[in-house]
């Protein structure tokens, strides 16, 4: 692999020719913090070493926030050159005219995976680069839980031994307020999110029978498996009963992988349990984290050579030992335990739609999921977040 790696930044020397010999050029990353931003520290340093005129600086800025970030900061002209941001942000960065396209896109694209391809580009064109791939599965406690539950059915049975809320046990938590999480209520009971393809923002199906059904099923699970209020089950506490033991299983994403192993956790992971009569995992949200270029770089040229660098098949195989993401790459074979329940995880997911209307449905459905949570009509509940998509049409 340092053959490999060597090869590429001889490979990226040719191409520094061209940069400026009169004076350093500096560009600014911004990356989350953690192991993500681990990864963009060690790709700085390999980078450098073949274009020592290029400097450049990690910030550590949360790829949710980043969007909202470059909107203020690149007019101001203090904005990152290449910032890494959730797929489902491209509408409005693109709409907004934050990014850049990328140069020579289907010689760059050819070896990513279909879901990245599908995930860097809008309206037929690429403007990401995609690091890796990720959706949420279920984790389970192997010093409690020999093998994982595989239906919710399954779940429902084994919280009435385990629960006791008055100590805040509980056989599964998650962040049942976030709207990413219940898209598995809507799309496994055949609410398809803005239609088949996921950019027809008439298509929202929010108060289809089929979400009715799929959101009155979330909205049992909280007398059978986790009774606590809405506004108490944040993300901190579900991951709180987790490392402790409370919840000996949670439903969160795959970006935590590489906590739970630093913190010498003894977990195991799997597919989402299965609804009753659906034969099949419950469905996810997939994403794919993607680098993007400022159009308020004043270097676009060398933050593009840098994106491409990092998404590189000898860089981003780098990158899933440092962070345990999967590359979405086609030229990478991984096998480990935990990968392969995330690949099988995938073929259940559908990938966040690109459309600016998913903002919408973030909104709507944030105050709609709580409010059936805490026992509000679902059908009433479901129709007035409707009412709200369509009247932004």
């Amino acid at each position: 692999m340092k053959k490999n790696i060597a090869l590429l930044l001889f490979a990226t020397l040719i191409l520094s020719a061209g940069f400026s010999a009169e004076k350093k050029i500096e560009l600014k990353v911004w990356e989350s913090s953690g192991s993500e931003q681990s990864y963009i520290m060690y790709a700085i340093k390999e980078f450098k070493k073949v274009n020592p005129k290029v400097r450049i600086r990690c910030e550590p800025v949360e790829s949710t926030d980043a969007r909202n970030k470059i909107e203020l900061d690149g007019p101001a002209g203090v904005g990152a050159d290449i910032f890494v941001a959730p797929h489902d942000h491209i509408g409005a960065l693109v709409t907004g005219n934050h990014i850049l396209p990328v140069d020579n896109a289907d010689e760059y694209m050819k070896d990513f995976l279909s879901l990245a391809k599908k995930a860097a580009a809008f309206d037929g064109v690429v403007y990401g680069y995609p690091l890796g791939a990720e959706t949420y599965i279920l984790f389970y406690n192997k010093d409690i839980l020999k093998n994982p539950l595989k239906t919710w059915e399954e779940i429902i049975s084994y919280a009435q031994n385990w629960n006791v809320p008055v100590e805040n046990k509980f056989a599964l938590s998650w962040a049942v307020t976030d709207p990413y999480y219940s898209f598995m209520f809507l799309d496994s009971f055949g609410a398809t999110l803005f239609g088949p393809d996921g950019n027809n923002p008439k298509e929202h199906n929010l108060n289809s029978p089929e979400a009715i059904e799929g959101m009155k099923y979330f909205q049992k699970l909280r007398n059978l498996v986790l009774n606590i209020p809405a506004g108490d089950v944040s993300r901190d506490f579900c991951h709180a009963s987790f490392h402790s033991g409370a919840s000996p299983m949670i439903i969160t994403g795959s970006w935590k992988i590489n906590e739970f192993k630093k913190d010498g956790m003894n977990f195991g992971i799997s597919t989402l349990p299965e609804f009753p009569g659906k034969n099949k995992p419950a469905s996810s949200f997939s994403g794919v984290r993607l680098a993007f270029v400022s159009s308020y770089s004043e270097h676009p040229e060398e933050a593009k050579e840098f994106a491409k660098f990092i998404t590189s098949r000898e860089m981003l195989q780098k990158r899933f030992e440092i962070t345990d993401q999967i590359p979405p790459r086609n030229d990478i074979q991984i096998n480990d335990e935990y990968s392969k329940a995330i690949v099988n995880q995938l073929k259940y997911s559908k990938p966040m739609p690109t459309i600016i209307q998913l903002g919408r449905f973030w909104q709507c459905m944030g105050p709609a999921v709580s409010g059936i949570w805490d026992g509000d009509d679902v059908e009433k509940t479901m129709n007035i977040a409707a009412a709200a998509m369509d009247a932004v049409r």
